[in-house]
């Protein structure tokens, strides 16, 4: 199995066990008059695509897209949000 594959399995299979464990936390939540809303999770869910993205794939070579003159983005945010 090539690595690209096996990245992208792994990716998958991590995502699909995550998913698992939300499902799993949202049915066994002990507090039931404060139930877990998506938002609780926004933070694993931004490190995992981290984790998942420039961790797994480093060696794959960035894509920047096409040039703005050939009709690509002309600005792109790379900056991240501050802290509030």
């Amino acid at each position: 199995m090539s690595e690209p594959s096996r990245n992208e399995q792994f990716a998958a299979e991590f995502n699909q066990r995550f998913e698992a464990l939300i499902d799993w936390a949202n049915a066994n939540w002990p507090e039931k008059n404060q139930p877990l809303v998506p938002e609780d999770f926004g933070a694993s869910r931004r490190e995992i695509a981290l984790l998942l993205g420039a961790r797994l794939f480093a060696s794959k070579p960035y894509d920047a897209g096409p040039d703005p003159s050939d009709g690509g983005e002309q600005y792109v945010n790379v900056s991240p949000a501050p802290w509030p």
